[in-house]
């Protein structure tokens, strides 16, 4: 009985001990003991996350008013709209900041719920679905989704896309994926891993129709002149409207709250429309 007893009680015990490690220490503490801030970013959302080869020709269109890289954990370059702002709570929390860079949403989700990084800062749209198993704080920035057109007279209308054999090309596990699957079902669907591929498909009619396409990330390949094809906005409108918020795991209250004050802080400050101000030429009126 009592070896019984021991056993259930050790059971017990090491359940508690998993749940507790799963759930993890508060944030703010942690960040404090250890001085670093850890940030998850997907390689590749410009402006908000450029890296290498994409950050130097970002920094080059911001010229004189190009902010200095930062160096993830893989030894890459990193800049943009987003790894400012992460710079800038790092600074506010007397905290060393540590960009860790990853290839799709999915995997920067995945290590976020598994507790590698304490936060996203990464262009990452609220959404109802994503908020089950992440928390996110309140929006910074809103953009939206446009459908983009090679032949503005074969498609003039979203219904016109709706068909077999006609090709949407859009980014694997985002909410303009969610967008396709939900609206032009009926359609060819060609999901792309990067917006390197996604851009590259706006030059290739064999490979897209039509693009579903964040607004800035449509903007960006405006600025960089990246596109050679043209590309008319079906319906001259946006279909969604994306709030882009900061994420961390669920569980930590107090975290979330500071995250909020700091965004709130920087904008009454105006650090945060000093900081919108350099990447002007992307958001416009967007911020």
């Amino acid at each position: 009985m009592y070896d019984s007893c021991v056993k259930a009680f050790t059971l017990l015990f090491s359940l508690v001990c998993a749940t507790a490690a799963m759930a993890g220490e508060p944030a703010l503490r942690t960040i404090a003991e250890r001085k670093v801030l850890r940030v998850g970013m997907l390689a590749g959302v410009a402006p908000f996350v450029a890296t290498g080869a994409d950050a130097e020709s970002m920094r080059a269109v911001l010229g004189q008013n190009a902010p200095p890289p930062v160096r993830a954990v893989d030894g890459r370059s990193v800049c943009g709209f987003d790894v400012e702002l992460a710079s800038a709570a790092a600074q506010a929390l007397s905290a060393t900041l540590e960009v860790t860079l990853v290839a799709s949403y999915d995997q920067l989700l995945s290590g976020l719920r598994e507790g590698r990084y304490d936060l996203v800062a990464s262009a990452l749209t609220r959404t109802l679905e994503r908020a089950t198993t992440i928390a996110f704080t309140d929006p910074y920035f809103a953009s939206g989704l446009l459908v983009l057109v090679r032949d503005p007279a074969r498609f003039p209308l979203l219904d016109a896309l709706r068909k077999p054999g006609v090709k949407i090309a859009f980014l694997a596990g985002t909410t303009a994926a969610a967008f396709a699957q939900r609206e032009l079902a009926a359609a060819a669907l060609v999901p792309l891993a990067t917006d390197a591929a996604l851009v590259a498909a706006s030059d290739d009619a064999a490979q897209a129709d039509a693009l579903v396409i964040d607004y800035v990330t449509a903007r960006d390949a405006q600025v960089r002149g990246r596109v050679k094809s043209s590309l008319t906005s079906l319906e001259d409108r946006r279909f969604t409207t994306e709030q882009f918020a900061l994420a961390t795991r669920q569980g930590d209250p107090d975290w979330v709250a500071w995250l909020n004050l700091f965004l709130k802080h920087e904008k009454v400050s105006g650090g945060f429309h000093r900081l919108a101000a350099r990447y002007n030429a992307w958001f416009r009126s967007e911020r």
